[in-house]
């Protein structure tokens, strides 16, 4: 007999949660789940198989002001409810925050589910950001803590959060999903609006063009490199027009080429030479995996978190680097807004065609502890011991 799940999320919009949510609807469709998505708004990016029970409990766009969004709550959770009660949903599991309070007020509320949130940020910047940020810090504090189970995506990120809020109730850590046969097929397709040259060396960075991913650093960095080498950024974001001013008063705008928003970045990260980031924070940076998957080379900020995790497995969750750079085993790690040490780093790797190899083949084989199957594995095991608690109800109410 099929297996039921029911996940809740604020919508598909392009970003890194909602890309990790299709992708392990994806496989538990394949292994044959019944699965039902929950969205409080309708805005789809990305794309689920057409056997997945889609339900929206808004036709909110995502668009709407933070203070819009919270005071649409409580008639959320009020359908949220209705919704769960009606289909005698056992257990609802909730990604990203204003749907895991949702999620929790829902059960608080009486709807009688299990709640899991699934926690995919760092839960601290909520410190720097105001009324909005000590509003997010109240709910978090109060509504986490009454969660069934708090899934982290990584040890910085969990570690971060219990420094906080030292929650008692269940914790588990489960990292990204990764198809890396589906990633390495589309690295593979043909590039048609922009042309590598083969005299040119190629940066790539990835993802909003936001303040917290400093893309400013990169760009400084660029400035301090040989004329040969080259600066992509994929993707679109508040911080466009400035980065495209910095570009012209370093006076390298041509090397600098902004491509937006790419339904496929694989087949650009493949074709690069070396993937950068230099965010000031991160919770597990999808990117950093797929460049690994694409066999880019890859140098990161040593922020909080999912960077350290990810490239130097075996070291301290918390380390933090100060004015230096670490060959870590499968990439090098920077001091976060340390144009030098990027700097550094990036020579390195330019100096080094042996690294730079060497690199490209443990990084693969580091990608596959990422795969799909196996992330999906330790899912599974938290949805088995629900379906046995559900189907010992089942058996007692029927006799």
């Amino acid at each position: 007999m099929k297996k039921n799940v029911t996940f809740l999320i604020n919508s598909l919009t392009s970003s890194g949660a909602e890309k990790v949510m299709s992708v392990l609807i994806t496989e538990l469709v394949r292994q044959s789940y019944n699965v039902e998505l929950i969205c409080l708004e309708k805005n789809n990016f990305y794309a689920l198989p057409k056997e997945v029970k889609v339900t929206y409990l808004s036709q909110g766009s995502g668009e709407e002001s933070g203070v819009q969004k919270l005071l649409a709550i409580p008639l959320l959770v009020w359908r949220l409810k209705q919704h769960i009660k009606g289909n005698n949903i056992a257990l609802v599991q909730s990604h990203i925050y204003r749907s895991n309070y949702i999620n929790v007020l829902a059960k608080l509320f009486g709807a009688g589910h299990q709640a899991q949130v699934v926690n995919a940020g760092r839960v601290s910047r909520y410190l720097e950001q105001g009324v909005l940020g000590k509003v997010n810090l109240f709910l978090i504090k109060h509504l986490y803590a009454r969660a069934d189970l708090i899934i982290s995506k990584a040890e910085g990120m969990q570690a971060d959060m219990q420094a906080l809020f030292h929650f008692k109730n269940a914790k588990k850590i489960i990292n990204n999903p990764y198809d890396i046969e589906k990633i390495q097929t589309m690295a593979q397709e043909e590039v048609t609006d922009f042309c590598f040259e083969a005299d040119k060396t190629y940066l790539i960075s990835v993802g909003r063009l936001i303040a917290l991913k400093r893309n400013q650093d990169t760009m400084h960095t660029l400035s301090k490199l040989p004329e040969d080498v080259a600066l992509l950024l994929l993707g679109e974001g508040e911080e466009r027009e400035k980065l495209t001013a910095l570009a012209k008063t370093l006076d390298i705008a041509k090397r600098v080429h902004f491509l937006g928003q790419v339904s496929n970045p694989y087949k650009y990260i493949f074709r690069a030479d070396i993937f950068v980031s230099a965010s000031e924070s991160e919770g597990f940076p999808n990117v950093l995996v797929e460049s690994m998957i694409c066999g880019t080379p890859v140098i990161s900020s040593d922020c909080v978190s999912g960077p350290r995790e990810i490239l130097a497995p075996e070291s301290r969750v918390g380390k933090k680097l100060q004015n230096n750079i670490e060959q870590a085993p499968y990439g090098i790690l920077f001091s976060v807004a340390d144009t030098e040490r990027l700097t550094e780093a990036i020579t390195l790797l330019l100096q080094d065609e042996t690294q730079k190899k060497s690199y490209t083949e443990k990084a693969k084989k580091r990608a596959e502890d990422f795969s799909v199957e196996k992330i999906v594995q330790q899912y599974k095991e938290i949805f088995k011991k629900i379906n046995r608690q559900k189907d010992k109800h089942d058996g007692r109410e029927k006799k």
